[in-house]
């Protein structure tokens, strides 16, 4: 596409605005861009190489140059970021926060807003993210090949425990099982939400589906993962300490971005992006979590479409001690290997004990979300709530339920 200079002024062009329309392809979004344009005497003008794509949640996303008019000034490229409205919308509020939080981890390892956030007519957000070359420059760990991958998302997640947060520094508490995983679900089990409807389908929701006769440890009976989230629950009656700090929020492989120099990935310089889920107390386990199921989500669909053996890779996933030697020929294994291994690496033996039973509670809420996606089909959904059976099971060999 040539290089098109877009005046939206009031005497702006309209055939330029009809290409702006055609380049975003939302003409509510156009209208407000015109409205936020002409208030600064800015020019937005489509790049030499243009680039769009859609976000995980369908946000629009697209490059733009913004260029003074009126006063001397450098244009600058952002990456406009069309946030949907409701929760996610709050984005924009929590590139601020994670900004004013921690200035240092955030100029290094966040994307900064050139702009004020603007809401559109429909409740829609506009964000304005400093490009900064990173999009021709970068790659996310999920385009990445796989042996890039797991370092791409190792160093993320040290990068989020030991820089943004602290050991030292964790804040801990102490809460019941059942309630950890109510705030790890953040309510992806409420009525109504995809998750719901797919336990309802399956008939999970229903009161006497409590206990599944699955014969494990003392207890002979597996609780329903569904129901552990209830106050009456076996998960009511455990206590469980846990740490907490600052968290991404939706750590998938495609909201890690690696610059490129010399066509080589620069991971010390990594950039997280997405902060609609981001919060500055959160379980520290959640991001490790949510990092690793969104890792192995391509094995999982060739594995189920294919009737592939998934049981060494749910241990490499869930147990303590992650270091089985029949997986070295599994790439995949050596990403979870890894991503686990920068997780533990910097801390003492009470903070493994305390890590590796919130990360099984972050893993079972993780799983029970999984359960909500449709692009991973109806047979990995059934893989993900089979998956969290498991982790409900390693849970159980380390405190015990008891059943009635």
């Amino acid at each position: 596409m040539s290089r098109v200079v877009f005046e939206l002024m009031s005497n702006g062009d309209e055939q330029g605005v009809s290409d702006v329309g055609r380049y975003l392809g939302d003409s509510v979004v156009v209208r407000a861009l015109e409205a936020w344009a002409r208030d600064r005497a800015l020019s937005l003008e489509v790049p030499d190489e243009p680039w769009r794509r859609r976000g995980g949640s369908g946000a629009l996303l697209a490059r733009l140059r913004i260029t003074p008019t009126v006063e001397f000034g450098d244009s600058v490229d952002v990456i406009l970021k069309v946030c949907s409205k409701g929760s996610p919308a709050g984005e924009a509020r929590n590139y601020e926060r994670a900004w004013l939080s921690s200035p240092t981890f955030a100029s290094r390892h966040l994307i900064r807003q050139l702009f004020q956030p603007q809401t559109v007519e429909d409740g829609r957000v506009l964000m304005f993210l400093d490009s900064s070359e990173m999009v021709s420059n970068s790659q996310t760990v999920g385009e990445m090949e796989p042996a890039y991958q797991q370092l791409g998302a190792a160093e993320a997640i040290r990068s989020i425990l030991y820089r943004w947060n602290e050991p030292t520094g964790w804040t801990r508490r102490r809460t019941s099982a059942s309630e950890f995983l109510r705030l790890e679900l953040r309510g992806a089990l409420n009525r109504g939400r995809s998750a719901y409807r797919w336990a309802d389908r399956a008939g999970l929701m229903v009161d006497d589906v409590d206990w599944f006769g699955v014969r494990i440890g003392k207890s002979g009976k597996l609780p329903n993962p569904i129901h552990l989230l209830n106050d009456d629950s076996a998960f009511s009656k455990i206590d469980v300490d846990y740490v907490l700090g600052y968290s991404h929020g939706d750590l998938h492989v495609d909201n890690i971005v690696v610059p490129l120099t010399d066509g080589q990935p620069d991971f010390g310089q990594i950039r997280l992006i997405d902060l609609s889920g981001y919060s500055s107390s959160a379980p520290l386990s959640r991001d490790v979590a949510t990092l690793l199921l969104s890792l192995i989500l391509p094995t999982v669909r060739a594995k189920t479409n294919s009737g592939g053996d998934m049981h060494t890779l749910v241990r490499l996933l869930i147990d303590a001690d992650f270091s089985h030697s029949d997986l070295e020929e599994s790439v995949i294994a050596q990403s979870v290997h890894r991503v686990r291994a920068a997780v533990i690496r910097g801390l003492d033996y009470e903070l493994k004990r305390i890590f590796q039973i919130q990360y099984l509670l972050s893993l079972l809420a993780q799983a029970i979300t999984y359960t909500s996606y449709s692009n991973v089909g109806e047979v990995g959904r059934q893989w993900y709530f089979a998956f969290g059976l498991e982790v409900v099971k390693k849970v159980n060999e380390m405190v015990d339920f008891k059943s009635d």
